[in-house]
């Protein structure tokens, strides 16, 4: 009967470069959390449920906070980060796993040690070439190369230098590019971004990062490549569509054109984004160059 779900928890960690998601498991209850990098002492941080939260939200675990955060702790540093220690704050719903050169001292008697602490003042190469492993163990993506770009290691560098040739990935090409900008080997970030925002397909694959650095940059270049991702036929068009509109004619002009932003997108029909689309250019005041 009730002996063939497992009674033993599970801890199920996704991996997204520098940040991702986990799971908790116990019989038919779940409880997220979710991860991500840091920096000054700490490798990562995991968050959840707050104390005051807890038990409204778990009602199957309620006083047992504790032992849960307890479990999922241990768990990441077996799974991901062995030998390193972690501190955990059940008010803040956080964990923080400790780097291994880390002299803080716990915050709370919830505090664990798994290891010693190692008070070396700064990480060996061994310690930096399994960090780097691990985050392109799944292969490489934006967030993935976000990470590796704060990394000073000839590991870390070479993998940039790959993701910005990268053939599958615009979010991981524009990160690329911001990295190697941000250590003085790229002079000019607007060739890339005007060609990655040409090449937009997927929203999930570089969107946001090509808004928000063509936001940040908007030449006369990035707006035409605006316009031209506005014209492409995929589901990352009414969103470039906004943002030139922001651009071009600020908040009053997205209001506007709003009713009309859905028809630039994939699955219309081409006399409905045609008609939308000659709309918008005579909205913004441009035209589509060749190119």
């Amino acid at each position: 009967m009730g002996d063939s779900i497992p009674s033993m928890p599970r801890v199920e960690i996704s991996n997204g470069g520098r940040a991702g998601s986990i799971t908790y498991r116990e019989r038919l209850h779940t409880a997220s959390f979710d991860w991500e990098l840091a920096g000054s002492g700490a490798l990562a941080i995991v968050t959840g449920p707050r104390a005051a939260e807890w038990d409204r939200f778990h009602p199957w675990a309620a006083g047992r906070q504790a032992e849960v955060f307890e479990h999922v702790a241990d768990e990441v540093v077996r799974q991901k980060a062995s030998g390193h220690t972690y501190e955990i704050d059940l008010a803040t719903g956080t964990i923080t796993i400790l780097e291994r050169r880390s002299t803080r001292p716990p915050r709370r008697r919830d505090t664990k040690q798994v290891s010693p602490l190692d008070p070396d003042s700064a990480p060996r190469d061994g310690e930096l070439e399994e960090l780097i492993g691990l985050i392109v163990r799944d292969g490489v993506n934006g967030p993935a190369v976000d990470a590796l770009g704060l990394i000073d290691h000839p590991l870390a560098n070479a993998a940039v230098e790959d993701a910005a040739r990268d053939h599958l990935s615009v979010d991981a090409r524009l990160a690329a590019a911001e990295a190697l900008q941000a250590r003085g080997r790229l002079a000019d970030l607007e060739p890339v971004l005007t060609r990655e925002l040409r090449m937009l397909n997927r929203p999930e694959d570089g969107l946001a990062r090509a808004l928000r650095l063509a936001e940040a940059q908007p030449t006369p270049a990035v707006r035409q490549a605006l316009l031209w991702a506005s014209w492409n036929q995929t589901d990352c068009a009414p969103d470039c569509a906004r943002l030139l509109l922001r651009l071009t004619g600020g908040t009053a002009a997205v209001d506007a054109f709003s009713p009309s932003l859905p028809k630039l997108g994939l699955h219309n029909s081409y006399f409905d984004r045609k008609a939308a689309f000659d709309a918008l250019c005579q909205r913004v005041g441009m035209t589509l160059e060749p190119g």
